[in-house]
Formats: structure tokens, sequence, C-alpha cells
């Protein structure tokens, strides 16, 4: 007999039309939600999900005993609770999801950090004061292509005013030919003033943003006259080195003289350089110095060793800083690459609270330099002078130059003990009569080192050297944002093996590791079979 017997028709059809309702909800609100997930949103996607539901409601209504018997069952409870764990877990996910897109922080885990920029890049970022936007020209299919958008894309994720876009100049050649640009190249634009980068990395793009958005001066002259140290020069001793680095920060890099008649530093010098004269300046040159320094002037003094200087000596004076005559050796030897750096090659590891050397991790080496001295009597209102460098406790000041001469030095009870300070700098605000009373006149800066082959073309490249230099004339121009360390360059990826270690890893990865899993399986096949 049978145990279910036979239901009527017109119930049958009931619990049929009952059932497409609710799925007709069930894909109603389906849709609704495919509807939000693509993104369209609004009066659409509530009706359709408000039409479901309310499918859903009357359908369970209507079938309430059944629904209430299905719900009673074990097999339902227990799928019950699997669909809120699901519906729990996505939930939470979703909102994992939607904090982090407001919130989102990144985390680079690669060697160098060649996916972060670098302080100095974010600090110009930060001090943007108008709308930036860059206009890359690459093909489709351009590996450049990708880099490019990947280093744009860290610049327009720190500042709100760094836009990018990306064109291809083959598609749009008017583009590229109205902003001057072609394959492989971006154009930086700021206020209508714009630069061509033709080196696509972080330093060029940086460079080209600070020489853009730089306001004021921003030129830096670099005195003639005495044998100082020839921007022009490309030779080991030339600065051709150092006036392109300067350039790459935007600065513009000139010669003076200040030889001639009512010779003067020009309104838009933002520092004076003095890189190793050979002979002492005149006195009227000096008294130009002098006069540019206190009307708010900034200059960079590197004089070496064996060479006196009364006249540049009066004008530092006026800073509280000395030049000592001697010459620092350094019995910390130094082996680096196919050159050996001896003891006149100063090696500097310990630098002073000072702006200039702040979150400065690099070693700066000094060939043949002389230690500097600050007066006893600094303590002047309006004046600030602090020590930059200082040497090794090994080294000394030798004071024999005959002996030194002959290169057989030798530290003895007459040199000047170390450590040694090498660089000093000074800030001067004088108080000037007012009306109503005393104010701050004009400030002035003056750095001083012992030595200028710390920057020449041979040896700006070593180690801190180059950021060392960049640095001070940062200070001196008052741009605070450079005094960073430039952006690192990326270290390259490629692994050098030998023939024999490259058999190994193709034996190893090619042969081993997949036959291992396929031996296992033939291995566990056959053991089945004997049971």
């Amino acid at each position: 007999m049978d145990e279910h017997p036979p239901q009527p028709t017109s119930l049958v059809r009931r619990v049929v039309l009952w059932r497409a309702l609710a799925a007709t909800g069930v894909l109603l609100l389906a849709l609704a939600l495919a509807l939000v997930t693509a993104g369209v949103r609004g009066r659409v996607s509530g009706v359709v999900a408000v039409a479901g539901g309310i499918l859903l409601v009357v359908a369970a209504a209507a079938n309430w005993r059944t629904v209430r018997g299905f719900a009673g069952r074990r097999d339902t409870r227990r799928g019950a609770d699997a669909v809120l764990a699901i519906v729990f877990m996505t939930a939470i996910l979703i909102v994992v999801q939607a904090t982090s897109m407001g919130r989102s922080r990144t985390f680079d885990l690669t060697r160098n950090h060649r996916h972060t920029l670098a302080p100095q890049t974010s600090a110009v970022l930060d001090s943007l004061d108008r709308d930036v936007h860059v206009t890359g020209f690459f093909r489709q299919a351009s590996a450049k292509r990708d880099g490019a958008e990947s280093l744009l894309s860290l610049y327009a994720r720190r500042s709100e005013r760094f836009r990018f876009s990306l064109a291809d100049p083959d598609r749009q050649p008017d583009l590229a030919r109205r902003l001057g640009a072609t394959l492989d190249e971006l154009v930086v634009d700021a206020g209508g003033d714009r630069r061509v980068v033709r080196t696509i990395d972080e330093e060029s793009l940086t460079n080209a943003l600070l020489s853009l958005t730089r306001s004021g001066r921003h030129a830096v002259y670099f005195v003639t006259g005495h044998g100082e140290k020839d921007i022009a020069n490309t030779d080991r001793d030339g600065f051709s080195a150092a006036k392109a680095r300067l350039e790459g920060q935007g600065y513009a890099v000139r010669s003076l003289s200040l030889l001639d008649d009512g010779a003067r530093v020009p309104d838009d010098g933002a520092a004076v350089v003095v890189a190793g004269p050979r002979h002492d300046y005149l006195e009227g040159e000096a008294r130009t110095l002098a006069d540019y320094l206190a009307g708010g002037g900034a200059a960079l003094f590197l004089l070496d060793p064996r060479v006196e200087f009364p006249e540049l000596a009066s004008v530092l004076s006026g800073y509280q800083l000395a030049l000592v005559d001697a010459v620092v050796l350094d019995a910390v030897a130094v082996a680096s690459g196919d050159r050996a750096f001896d003891a006149t090659v100063v090696k500097v590891r310990r630098y002073q609270p000072h702006p200039i050397p702040r979150d400065f991790n690099y070693v700066t080496m000094f060939p043949r330099t002389r230690p500097v001295a600050i007066h006893s009597d600094t303590a002047r209102a309006g004046l600030d002078v602090r020590y930059l460098c200082i040497t090794h406790p090994d080294s000394w000041g030798e004071t024999d130059m005959a002996t030194f001469a002959t290169g057989r030095a030798q530290r003895d009870g007459s040199d000047i003990a170390g450590p040694l300070p090498i660089a000093a700098a000074a800030t001067r605000t004088p108080m000037v009569a007012a009306s109503g009373g005393v104010a701050a006149g004009n400030k002035s800066r003056v750095v001083l080192v012992g030595d200028s082959d710390f920057a020449n073309n041979a040896m700006i490249g070593v180690l801190g050297n180059g950021e060392f230099f960049l640095n001070c004339v940062a200070f001196l121009s008052e741009d605070e944002n450079l005094i960073r360390i430039r952006p690192r360059r990326a270290a390259g990826d490629s692994v050098f093996i030998t023939e024999s270690q490259g058999r190994m890893v193709f034996l190893v990865c090619l042969i081993l590791l997949p036959l291992t899993p396929i031996v296992a399986g033939v291995a566990v096949a056959v053991r089945q079979r004997r049971l």
C-alpha cells in the first residue's frame, strides 16, 4: 500500500506556483546584487531588490506550514548553520575590503625599497603649491609604459595635486607635437610651465618637479679668478659633475668674477661657492662677499690646506669660523674596489646635529682636508655656529708641511690630536634698530669645509660625498625639503651562476621535483593493488 497518497491536482499546482514565485524572488535579488556590483545604483537596483524581497515574503507566508516543517528538520538546521557561517564570513570580508579601500596601506618588501618614494620626493610632493599634470608618451605594448605607470601611480597616491595620463604618440600625434615630446618621454606641466623628462626614473621626475615648483632665487654662482675648481672641466679635478648634480636639482649654475669694478652677486643668487682657490682674494673681492652676506646671502667655502687665506679668513671671522693650518691624516686606510684610500683621505662617519647631515647614514671621504675651528666667543645674539663633520679618533692634524710633502709624515707631539672637525656651518641673524624697538635683520648662512676635492669629478660619486655637497647647497639656499637622501637607484636582480650550478638547477627544478609526486603516486597505487 502506498504510504504517500496522491495529492490533489489543485494543491500540486499551488505548490508549483509558490515555488516559482520564490525562485523569481531569488533571481530578482541576485539581479539587484549584480547591478550594484556593476556600478548601476539608484532607483533601478532598488526596485528590483524590493520586488524580489516581496515575492520571497509572499511565497513564505503562503507556505508557512511547509516552511516551518522544513525549518524544523535536522538537515535544514545544519544547512542553515553553514549558510549563516558563509554569510557572516562574507560580511566580514566585505567590511574589511571597504575599510581597506578608504585606509589603504602598502608594504614594500623589495630589496633597496624600489617601490617606495624617497624622503626627498615625498617632501617635494607634500610641499606642492600648484596642480601638476604629467603626460607620458608610450606605445600600448611597450614595457616602459608599465614601468612609467607604476612610478607615476606612486606619485599620485602621495599627493592629490599630482595627476597623470598616458598617451600613444602614434595614435595621438597632435598631442605629442603640441607638448613637444616624442616616444618614451614624460611632459611635466605645472601651471603652464613645462619640462620634458627623457630618463624615466624617480630622480629625473623629482628634479623636474623641483625645477618647476621652486620659487625665488635659484642660481648658484661659482667664483672664478683664483684657480678655483672649474665647473666646465670634465677632468678628474673638475667640477662638471657637481654642476650637473646641481642642475638636476633645478638650480641654474653659473660662473662669477668679482674682480671687475662694481662686481657683485646677482639678485637671483641663492648661494655663492668658493671652491678650492689657490690664491687668496683681494681686499675688494672679500668686501664684496662680506656685503653680499650682510644683505642676506649665503656662501659655501671649500678651502684646501697648505694655502693661506687672510682676506677670506676675515670674512669667516664675522661668523666665528676659522681655518687651522694643518693637514688631517687618517690612520684608518680603506680599500674600495680597485682603488685604495690612504691616510691623506679622511673618512668621516660621525656627524653633529644639524639640518645638513640630518638622517645621513653615509661615510664621506675628504682628500687632503684641513681642520676648521669655531671661536670660543660664539654666545652672540643671532649667531648659530655648529660643527658638521668630526674625524676618527685615530686621525691627527699634521703641522710639519716639509715632512708631509715627502710622504713620511708621522704622528708626534707637535701635531694636533684627533678627532678633528673639518666642516662647520653658521647662521647669522643680526638685530637692527627699528621703530619702537629692535628687529631681526637679514639672515645669512655660511658653510666652511676644509677641502674642495671631495666634490670633484673623481670623488663626488664616492659613498656620501655627493649627498653631502648637495645638502650644503640646499641648506644655504634654504631649500630645506632638499636636505634629504636622494632617490635610491634600484639594484639589479641578476643572478650569476656557474655551469655546474646551472646543471644542478636544471636537475632539481625540471626533473627531480616533477618526478617526486609521480613516483609517490605510482607507489601508492601499487601498494593499494597489493592490498
